[in-house]
């Protein structure tokens, strides 16, 4: 086939993304596929780049987070003839993208939610949302800025608009979707600290166990919470959708992600791999399924 890979963006996610447009092109690369790897900073397409795109037969999108994860590319690319592209379309990664959002669409769905507050600088606190809270950006990924807060006043490197939740004490979990398949479940278990952007993207950091440990029901019960959100956010192709457990064992929605990691340490491989799926051929159908929607 005849792919572009698109990775780097201007996000403060551009380090992972040039991570896995990396790991992208060298696996289809090796497979034998013709591919141009563009490091797109945002702004307006080269007039080079729109004609190898209309040419290729799927453009991948390795970007995270920003301009290039929240929909505005993916507009972009639409309102240029190119729709096939892997990932979801402008709507739902706009929606994805946006925390608070994506929440009510899943709890929409049936699917548990942690007790949370959008918070804008200079806000309060609810008082009714009870410590400790974790601390977020309202759109972003890969745990930047994340922080938790225990009481006084709120951090000052904070990034606002803040989605602010209370802290769940229970286990953390991360399944992919692949097409129609909900890929095995990933449990996660920080090393000395949580799960933020260091303990990500540092070998070793983290212990990863997929499949997780779970009974088969809890399996069940995991696979279709991920299903029925993956499904109220309209995501599709691809896709990771990140829990918590509460002191109960019940799994909460934290967030989905709409074009989630490809790089060596990253989740969405892992499971993949551990369904059967080997790295290569995990892009080469991510492929397929955005060449199924070339327009002539």
């Amino acid at each position: 086939m005849r792919i572009v890979v698109l990775y780097g963006g201007e996000s403060a996610e551009r380090a992972v993304s040039l991570l896995s447009g990396a790991h992208v092109a060298e696996a289809l690369i090796g497979r034998g596929h013709d591919l141009l790897l563009y490091d797109w900073r945002g702004g307006v397409i080269p007039d080079f780049l729109w004609l190898r795109m209309r040419e290729a037969d799927a453009v991948f999108l390795a970007l995270h987070g920003g301009a290039g994860e929240d929909g505005t590319l993916q507009k972009t690319l639409e309102r240029g003839g190119i729709f096939h592209y892997t990932g979801s379309g402008p709507t739902a990664a706009a929606l994805a993208m946006n925390k608070a959002l994506a929440k009510e669409k899943a709890a929409a769905a049936g699917v548990p939610v942690a007790r949370g507050a959008v918070l804008q600088r200079g806000g309060d606190l609810p008082a009714d949302l009870p410590l400790p809270l974790v601390l977020k950006p309202l759109c972003g990924g890969s745990s930047v800025g994340l922080f938790f807060h225990t009481g006084g006043p709120l951090p000052r490197e904070a990034a606002f608009p803040l989605l602010a939740e209370t802290f769940l004490p229970g286990r953390e979990f991360s399944v992919g979707v692949l097409g129609d398949l909900v890929l095995p479940p990933v449990e996660i278990r920080p090393r000395g600290g949580a799960y933020d952007y260091a303990h990500k993207y540092t070998e070793g950091a983290t212990e990863e166990l997929c499949p997780a440990p779970l009974s088969g029901k809890e399996t069940k019960r995991l696979r279709a919470l991920t299903a029925a959100a993956f499904e109220a956010l309209g995501l599709r192709d691809v896709g990771r959708v990140d829990f918590r457990a509460d002191e109960e064992g019940v799994p909460h929605f934290l967030e989905a992600n709409s074009l989630p990691g490809m790089t060596g340490t990253s989740l969405l491989p892992l499971a993949a791999e551990t369904a059967g799926i080997p790295f290569f051929l995990l892009c080469e159908r991510l492929c397929l399924s955005a060449a199924a929607r070339k327009r002539t």
